[in-house]
């Protein structure tokens, strides 16, 4: 048999199915098979990382209160403290028409009241709330509430950054842009004639409600499309692409700024170990010394062997220097 016609007897999926019954706003089960033997588990975890990492959605980045410099301060007339309630604001879970990328909205409520996510967006006609019964705050009798709430388009976890902070009164928050809560995959054996060792891909997603799954899904496979179509020819694309210089050593601590721990595959043991040591990034996991997480609380070796492990895979290691 010529290597062309091997290529083509490669089994690949003849469609992705699903149950309209299984299908919500939030949740979908899709189906996609034959594979041949291992290709099921490689498509199934590609589609996995790209789902939880890089599916863009929208997030409320900062806030403005009329007196209020930090989270630490007060609002007069309100029950929670101003930290507390800004833990309520990264669960809202908000969304912009497609043409916009950022907008800021101004609120006001007089009390006494309970203030709820669908409030933040009460007086604007293009922003939208999923989960509007969601609490936020309660404001006492005989006092007025504004706020101004800035919203933003990207993609995974952002930490807050005062240094990019536009107004020098405005209080930035940590941004979970992501729009997916879980993804799950199952592999399970299948017969195609006389074959038995076939797979069947089957994919569960779960969102916030700002993205259907069958749209996510499709987000997906098209990143992932991105960036293996330049494999196809690659010196098609070395002609076509603009010269690209390698990163500079010095840079990598910089590349983790971003990598929430939340982001990274650790165990529940490892993670809970590091955000109870308020290691919440992995930059500020390189900086350490294996000396220095030994002296922290609730550490072990096996758990510093994950945090090294993890770190190689970035090109980071413990003891680094920015």
């Amino acid at each position: 048999m010529a290597l062309k016609e091997i290529l083509e007897s490669i089994k690949h999926p003849h469609r992705v199915t699903f149950e309209k019954k299984d299908l919500t706003p939030t949740y979908g089960k899709f189906i996609a098979q034959p594979f041949e033997r291992g290709y099921a588990v490689t498509v199934g975890n590609a589609l996995r990382r790209v789902l939880l990492s890089s599916i863009p959605g929208y997030a409320i980045t900062a806030i403005k209160i009329d007196g209020v410099s930090n989270e630490f301060e007060n609002v007069p007339g309100m029950k929670e403290d101003t930290i507390v309630m800004i833990m309520h604001l990264k669960n809202v879970v908000v969304s912009l028409p497609d043409r916009l990328e950022t907008k800021t909205i101004h609120m006001k409520k007089d009390g006494p009241c309970t203030i709820t996510a669908a409030d933040l967006v009460a007086n604007d006609n293009e922003a939208q709330v999923h989960n509007p019964d969601y609490y936020i705050a309660t404001i006492a009798e005989g006092y007025t509430f504004e706020m101004d709430i800035q919203i933003e388009g990207g993609y995974s976890y952002v930490p807050a950054d005062d240094e990019l902070r536009e107004d020098i009164n405005a209080i930035v928050i940590d941004a979970i842009y992501s729009p997916i809560v879980s993804v799950k995959y199952n592999v399970d054996p299948i017969r195609v004639g006389q074959r038995i060792d076939y797979g069947k891909l089957t994919l569960e997603i779960e969102t916030k409600g700002n993205i259907a799954p069958e749209k996510a899904l499709s987000q997906a496979a098209k990143i992932l499309r991105d960036n293996l179509k330049h494999f196809m020819d690659p010196e098609e694309a070395n002609g076509d692409d603009e010269k690209i210089e390698e990163t500079p050593k010095d840079s990598v601590l910089d590349s983790l700024k971003g990598k929430h721990i939340e982001e990274v595959e650790f165990s529940v043991r490892t993670a809970n170990f590091l955000m109870s040591s308020d290691l919440k990034t992995l930059d500020k996991v390189a900086v350490k010394s294996e000396s220095d997480l030994l002296r922290l609380m609730g550490s072990n070796e096996m758990i510093i062997e994950e945090i090294k492990e993890k770190l190689a895979e970035y090109g980071a290691h413990l003891g680094m220097r920015g």
